[in-house]
């Protein structure tokens, strides 16, 4: 079993890949704007001199991967490798298969929807490549280099600065005009905006503080409806100095509705509801 989820997560780089190609030869390249990172780079060559980014891909990313080989672990690595000869491939190939059929070239009035829909696909590229233990290569590569010696370095700092001067170049290789610039910084916005709402919407998580005279009673239905537990800690009223419990349950945020509906059964309760990140769910009841 542990053998063939090995193998699809592999066969998952591969596919990641090719949607990647077809994701750039649809809204990139015949919109004339360059993507964030070092495929920002490999699109502006490919718009100078004609070289396919295919062969850009490999030839940069070649150096980082034998790196990666070296230093980081072996799954990763290789996971990298597929994603990158999966991407190069297809890119390669799409250049004898006419698929001018699906590509998106933009207009006057719809300047905006190519990088939008190109960043949209983008994070959620990004997001499944991370999810499945490698990366595209170029940034990602360096950034997981640098982590294993560094682990406390701030990285983002590096990534927007190379966003921002692959944005500037493409104002003097796509004509001297700012709309090539507009696009460049709308997808890198795009495709962050999108890859942290997806990473940080499946960890958020909402934290409820409820002052009640009835912690018991409202602790075991939490326990019967949502079947986790909560926390109990004693409490007394600063004003009137009467006893209170404050029960404090941590849940996912798809049981929101559920336990605000418990705690319309206990109209004296006094409610808190906040949102938090990065809760590990050890203990259900």
């Amino acid at each position: 079993m542990e053998k063939w989820k090995k193998v699809g997560s592999y066969a998952v780089m591969l596919l990641l890949g090719m949607i990647a190609a077809f994701n750039y030869a649809v809204f990139v390249f015949p919109n004339d704007f360059a993507p964030s990172g070092v495929d920002g780079v490999c699109t502006m060559i490919q718009y100078l001199l004609g070289t396919n980014i295919g062969y850009l891909a490999l030839i940069v990313n070649v150096p980082l991967l034998v790196a990666g080989a070296c230093l980081l672990s072996v799954e990763f690595t290789v996971k990298s490798i597929l994603y990158i000869g999966s991407f190069s491939l297809t890119s390669i190939l799409i250049e004898i298969v006419d698929i001018s059929a699906f590509v998106y070239h933009t207009d006057a009035g719809s300047v905006v929807l190519a990088p939008v829909a190109g960043g949209v696909l983008r994070g959620l590229l990004y997001v499944f490549t991370i999810k499945n233990g490698g990366s595209s290569g170029g940034i990602d590569v360096i950034a997981e280099i640098v982590h294993k010696f560094k682990p406390h370095f701030n990285l983002m700092n590096v990534i927007f600065a190379i966003n921002c001067g692959v944005a500037a170049m493409a104002y003097f290789v796509y004509g001297f005009t700012l709309e090539p610039v507009l696009c460049s910084v709308l997808y890198s916005f795009v495709t962050s905006t999108v890859s942290n709402r997806v990473q940080a919407g499946k960890k958020e998580s909402v934290r409820f503080e409820m002052i009640t005279s009835q912690g018991g009673e409202l602790c075991a239905e939490i326990a019967r409806v949502l079947r986790q537990t909560a926390t109990v800690v004693q409490a007394r009223g600063a004003y009137s100095g009467s006893d209170k419990q404050m029960v404090i349950c941590v849940t996912e945020k798809k049981n929101v509705p559920v336990l605000e509906k418990i705690l319309q059964s206990y109209p004296d309760s006094v409610t808190f509801e906040s949102v938090i990140q990065n809760s590990i769910f050890a203990y259900r009841a």
